[in-house]
């Protein structure tokens, strides 16, 4: 039996990768759930599940997104994460993106 040799995919290259899937699903995601008001609908899109299917890989992303304005992130990163970070009264996408950056610096994500 003959065997092929292991390659290691630097670290860099496989982030790489991820972060191409992820802007691939983001853009998706985006387009087909812009006119949508229903935020069940907007988080079960299949784009938004596979995109928390990449798991943690994907929250600096996130978190580099968030920094520049507020974005759908605030709804998968709670199912990526198992967390929440929202204080009483963050309700608007502005308090709850500032709330995640919070929870993503305090976690070193940032």
């Amino acid at each position: 039996m003959a065997t092929v040799p292991v390659q290691n995919v630097p670290a860099s290259k496989m982030q790489d990768s991820v972060e191409s899937r992820f802007r691939q699903l983001q853009a998706r995601w985006e387009a087909e759930t812009m006119y949508l008001s229903d935020a069940h609908k907007i988080i079960e899109h299949p784009a938004s599940q596979e995109i928390i299917s990449l798991g943690e890989a994907v929250i600096p992303l996130m978190m580099r997104d968030l920094e520049k304005e507020p974005s759908q992130w605030v709804w998968a990163l709670p199912r990526i994460t198992v967390a929440n970070p929202l204080r009483p009264g963050d309700a608007d996408s502005r308090k709850m993106a500032e709330a995640w950056l919070r929870w993503g610096r305090e976690h070193g994500y940032r």
